[in-house]
C-alpha cells in the first residue's frame, strides 16, 4: 500500500484539514502570486479580510478545488450530498480567513518550517503523528519507518502525476501545520503569569472578611408598583446603548407551514401497489433488479440475523422457505413486503432469553438465591414470568418481563452465556454472576441461521394533486398578506399554528426547528422588516414567512431588549425608593440593629466573605457588594446605602481576615498560566479576526 493510500485511508480530510486547527487549510497556486486568495476586482465579494473583498468567483474555485479534493477522500463513487457540499463551502471559508490573516503573521515575525524540519516529519525523530498513524502495525503497535523511506522513494521515482499531486498536498498539510504550531507555541512563551498575579490569586480566595448587613432586596417591591410606560423604556435604552447593543447579525421570522399531506387517496394508491406487487415480486427471477427498479430502498445483499428484522416478521423470515413472500407490513409510514431469498449459517449462534435480576443484599448470596428460588417456584407453579419479573426485576429489562431479546453468542457474561448455549428453549434455572442472581429462561431455541431478504419498500407520498393543493394554499395566503397585520388575520382566521423563529443568523441552514431551510433565511437578510415572503418549498412543507425584527451588530434593538430594559429600568426605579428608605433609617441610628429595627428587617451575618467568589450568603451573588466589601479598609463602621445587584445594603464590616503568609506561590501560577494556555489559541485567532475586520458575507449568494 502506497503511503497516500495509506494517507487517504487514515487521515479522513487530513490532506485539506489542519490537524484539528481552526479551519481547512490547503495552499494553491494562487499564493505565488501577488493576488493571494484574492479574486482581484470583484464588484460582489462574499466577505473582506483585512480590507480585501473575497470574490465571489475566486471563492467559488476554492470551492470547486476543495471539493475534488473531498472527494478523492470519500473515493470515486461516493455521493457528496448538500451536508458535504456545505460543509466544504464552511471549510474552505475558514481556509481563505486564515490564509488572509495568518500568512502575514508568518512573515511578520519570521515563521519558517525548513525542508530539513520537514523530513524530520516523515524519517526524522519527530515523526508527525497523522505520519505515525499511517505506518504502525495495527497488531504490533509499531511504527515502521523503512516503509515510510520505501514509499516516498517509490512515488518520487515511479509514482504518476496524480500521486506526486497528493503527496505534495500532504507535504502541504505538514508545513502549514509546523507553521501554525510554531506561531502558537510562540505566542503560548508570551503568555505568563507573574508571582504578583499569584499571589492576588491566592489572596482574593483566602482573605476574608465578617460583615453584618441589612439587605433591602429589590424583590421586596413588587414589579407591579413600578410604571414603565413605552417611553420611559425607550429612553432608559438609549442612556445605555452599549449595555443592549447586539453582538451579532440576526433577524426574527414568524412564519406559517403548509404541509402537503398524504390523503386518504394517496393511501389508497400506496395500498394498491402494493397489493400488485405481491404477485409480480414473488415470480421475479432476479430480486436484486426487481428490489431496485420498484422499491424506495435498494436491494441488501446481506444476510443478516434474526435480530435485524422487525420482530412481527422475524418468525416467518426464519421459519420459511426461500422464495416465500411476507408481507405486506405497515409501519412508520411506509408499506413493506419481504422475499426470502438466501440463508447462510453463522460462525457464531443467536440466542434469546429473558430474566429476573435480584441484587445481593449486604453481601448475602446464599439468602438471594433462596429468594430467587422461591420465585421461580412460583412461575413453575403457574404465576407469569412477565409479572414476576416486573415485580421483582433490578435491572432495566424489569419493565418488558424480563426479555433480553437476541444476542449473540459470547456477547453475555460467561456464565450466563454458557448456561443459555448448553439449554432448550422453556429451559429455566437459577444461577449466580458478576452481576447478581439470575432466574434465567430460555425463550428460543438458538440458532446459527442468517437469512437474505429482498425488501420492496413503498413509502406513502403525497401525490402531485395534494402536492399542488397545499401549494396553492400557501400561494393564496401570501397573496393575501401585505404587512404583519395581516399576516396575523389570516392566521387566526383560517386557525392556522404561527411559529417563531427568534434568532436566525447569516448563515443558519433552519429556521425555527425546520431544516433545509437556507433559502428562507437568505430571504430574511434581504428582506425589510414587516415583509412578506414568497412561497418557499423546504421537502414536504411550504412555508410563507414575515420578517418582524431586524437586529444588526453594534446596535440596540429595542422590541429584542425590551424585557431586559424594563427589568433593569424597575430595578433602577426600586433602587431609588430603597435608598431614600435606607437613608431615612440611617439618620440618628447608633448602631446596625437600630436601622434593621427601623427597616424592620434582620440583620444579616455575612462571615468569611472571600473576594473569589461573588455570591453573598442568603442574598445571592452580587460582584458590586463583594467588591465594595475588599475596597474598604475601616471596620467597626456603619456604611451606606450601597446600591447593590440584588439589594440596596447597609452594614459594618466587623473583621477583617488576612490571608495566612506564604511563600511559594508556584501552584497559583501554574493554574494561572495552564487557563491561560487553555485559551490561546481561540482567542489569539478571534482577536486577529476582529483587528483584521473579517466580515462574512456568504449569507447573500448562499
Amino acid at each position: 500500500m502506497s503511503i497516500l493510500e495509506k494517507i487517504r485511508n487514515r487521515s479522513g480530510l487530513a490532506i485539506v484539514v489542519i490537524g484539528g486547527a481552526l479551519a481547512l487549510f490547503v495552499i494553491s497556486d494562487a499564493l505565488q502570486s501577488n493576488s493571494r486568495i484574492f479574486g482581484g476586482s470583484q464588484s460582489t465579494s462574499v466577505g473582506v479580510i483585512d480590507g480585501e473583498e473575497v470574490g465571489v468567483k475566486a471563492f467559488e474555485a476554492k470551492v470547486v478545488q476543495n471539493t475534488e479534493a473531498t472527494r478523492q477522500q470519500m473515493g470515486p463513487d461516493a455521493a457528496m450530498d448538500q451536508n458535504t457540499i456545505d460543509m466544504v463551502r464552511e471549510q474552505t471559508w475558514s481556509q481563505m480567513v486564515m490564509e488572509g490573516i495568518m500568512e502575514g503573521e508568518y512573515e511578520n515575525l519570521g515563521i519558517k518550517v525548513t525542508n530539513e524540519e520537514l523530513t524530520d516529519m516523515f524519517v526524522g525523530d519527530n515523526i508527525h503523528p497523522q505520519v505515525k498513524q499511517s505506518f504502525t502495525n495495527p497488531q504490533t503497535g509499531i511504527f515502521d519507518k523503512s516503509m515510510v523511506v520505501s514509499n516516498l522513494k517509490q512515488i518520487n521515482e515511479k509514482g504518476d502525476a496524480d500521486a506526486k499531486k497528493r503527496l505534495h498536498d500532504f507535504e502541504t498539510y505538514l508545513l502549514q501545520d509546523g507553521l501554525t504550531k510554531k506561531y502558537y507555541a510562540l505566542i503560548r512563551k508570551g503568555v505568563y503569569a507573574t508571582s504578583l498575579e499569584a499571589k492576588a490569586l491566592y489572596t482574593n480566595r483566602s482573605k476574608t472578611v465578617d460583615v453584618d448587613a441589612v439587605a433591602l432586596n429589590y424583590f421586596s417591591i413588587a414589579d407591579s408598583s413600578i410604571a414603565a410606560e413605552e417611553s420611559d423604556l425607550k429612553a432608559y435604552m438609549n442612556k445605555n446603548t452599549k449595555k443592549y447593543a447586539e453582538k451579532e447579525n440576526s433577524r426574527k421570522l414568524d412564519f406559517v407551514m403548509f404541509d402537503a399531506v398524504a390523503s386518504s387517496s394517496d393511501t389508497a394508491a400506496a395500498e394498491k401497489w402494493v397489493v400488485d406487487q405481491l404477485a409480480q415480486f414473488s415470480l421475479a427471477t432476479n430480486d436484486t433488479l426487481y428490489v431496485d427498479a420498484n422499491s424506495d430502498v435498494k436491494f441488501d445483499p446481506t444476510a443478516k440475523s434474526r435480530s435485524a428484522y422487525p420482530e412481527e416478521i422475524a418468525g416467518r423470515l426464519f421459519r420459511d422457505s426461500v422464495g416465500a413472500i411476507i408481507g405486506p407490513i405497515f409501519s412508520e409510514g411506509k408499506y413493506n413486503i419481504y422475499k426470502i431469498v438466501g440463508t447462510k449459517q453463522d460462525t457464531v449462534f443467536q440466542m434469546r432469553a429473558s430474566h429476573i435480576l435480584f441484587k445481593t443484599e449486604n453481601g448475602d448470596t446464599a439468602a438471594t438465591i433462596k429468594k430467587a428460588n422461591e420465585v421461580m417456584a412460583q412461575i413453575k407453579g403457574g404465576a407469569d414470568f412477565g409479572a414476576m419479573a416486573a415485580q421483582y426485576g433490578t435491572d432495566g429489562t424489569a419493565q418488558r418481563g424480563g426479555d433480553l431479546g437476541w444476542f449473540s453468542e459470547g456477547q453475555m457474561v460467561k456464565e450466563f452465556n454458557d448456561a443459555v448455549l448448553a439449554g432448550k428453549k422453556g429451559d429455566m434455572r437459577v444461577l449466580k454472576t458478576q452481576f447478581g442472581v439470575h432466574i434465567l429462561k430460555i425463550t428460543e431455541d438458538k440458532s446459527k441461521k442468517l437469512v437474505c431478504a429482498g425488501v420492496l419498500s413503498r413509502s406513502i407520498q403525497p401525490s402531485e394533486s395534494t402536492t399542488s393543493t397545499a401549494y396553492n394554499a400557501a400561494s393564496q395566503f401570501a397573496a393575501n398578506c401585505s404587512d404583519v397585520e395581516a399576516f396575523d388575520k389570516l392566521i387566526t382566521d383560517q386557525k392556522l399554528i404561527k411559529r417563531t423563529a427568534e434568532f436566525v443568523r447569516e448563515n443558519d441552514k433552519q429556521v425555527g426547528g425546520v431544516m433545509e431551510a437556507r433559502e428562507v433565511v437568505r430571504w430574511a437578510f434581504n428582506a425589510k422588516k414587516g415583509d412578506v415572503s414568497e412561497v418557499f418549498s423546504v421537502n414536504d412543507k411550504f412555508i410563507v414567512a414575515v420578517l418582524t425584527a431586524v437586529r444588526e451588530k453594534g446596535k440596540a434593538d429595542f422590541e429584542t431588549a425590551k424585557a431586559r430594559v424594563e427589568a433593569d429600568y424597575r430595578k433602577e426605579k426600586k433602587a431609588e425608593q430603597l435608598l431614600e428608605k435606607a437613608n431615612s433609617a440611617l439618620a440618628g441610628a447608633n448602631n446596625i440593629q437600630d436601622i434593621a429595627a427601623k427597616l424592620q428587617l434582620s440583620v444579616t451575618p455575612i462571615t468569611g466573605q472571600s473576594f473569589d467568589n461573588s455570591n453573598i450568603a442568603y442574598i445571592g451573588p452580587d460582584n458590586i457588594m463583594v467588591g465594595t466589601l475588599f475596597g474598604a479598609k475601616a471596620t467597626g463602621k456603619i456604611t451606606g446605602p450601597l446600591k447593590g445587584d440584588n439589594a440596596v445594603y447597609i452594614y459594618a464590616i466587623n473583621k477583617v481576615n488576612e490571608a495566612p503568609a506564604i511563600n511559594d506561590f508556584s501552584v497559583y501560577k501554574n493554574e494561572m498560566q495552564t487557563q491561560l494556555s487553555q485559551r490561546i489559541e481561540y482567542g489569539t485567532f478571534e482577536t486577529l479576526k476582529e483587528l483584521k475586520k473579517v466580515e462574512d458575507n456568504r449569507y447573500k449568494f448562499y
